[in-house]
């Protein structure tokens, strides 16, 4: 069993990547937060077609040490997206030592009440030795997903790892993939089910 949900950085990209198996899609902006018009009619689409719609939600590019400003971008942007309709967000923070933000992530969370929370691609930056504590103070802080593009082929051994550890904290694994190739050699490979597919 394997479960492919689109991730599109533009509306037209979405609403093109709809198809009969589709239940779930992801919007962002090439890795940062779509804008508020974006966000509104994808949410319209998606809901139209009786589809959950996640939103990444992240001010820049680059190692997720967001500034106070950027932290209070991400808020607005959270509660945006939540009075727009949205289903879930996708956030990830870091302290300047590369340490899970659990002050800021505590404060991200509560803005997004009632929204399924996914933990981002920051995860994958985090010492081997942080993952299982950060994972389950995550677990237990409302989040229900972590993102990874671990998907090389020097990184299975961490990516089958990190797949234990999450579901020992009763966290889904959700791939970053890059072709539907990939996507089902790891399937194959480690048993993994759930990935994100950039268009």
């Amino acid at each position: 069993m394997k479960f492919t949900e689109p991730l599109a950085n533009t509306y037209n990209q979405l609403t093109q990547a709809i198809g009969d198996q589709t239940t779930r899609v992801t919007i962002g902006n090439n890795g940062t937060t779509p804008s508020k018009g974006t966000i509104a009619e994808a949410v319209l689409y998606a809901h139209e077609h009786d589809l959950s719609l996640t939103v990444l939600i992240q001010p820049r590019l680059g190692v997720a040490n967001f500034t106070d400003p950027e932290l209070k971008i991400m808020e607005a942007d959270i509660l945006e997206a939540q009075q727009l309709g949205a289903d879930g967000v996708i956030i990830g923070v870091l302290t300047a030592d590369h340490q899970l933000d659990t002050e800021a992530m505590n404060n991200l969370i509560a803005a997004a009440g009632g929204m399924s929370v996914t933990f981002s691609t920051t995860i994958d930056v985090l010492a081997d030795s942080e993952q299982a504590s950060a994972l389950k103070w995550l677990s237990d802080n409302g989040v229900d997903k972590v993102l990874t593009h671990l998907t090389g082929k020097t990184d299975t051994a961490q990516l089958s790892k990190l797949n234990n550890v999450a579901q020992a904290a009763n966290l889904q694994l959700i791939v970053l993939s890059h072709s539907e190739t990939e996507s089902n050699q790891l399937n194959e490979q480690l048993n993994l089910t759930y990935f994100l597919q950039e268009i």
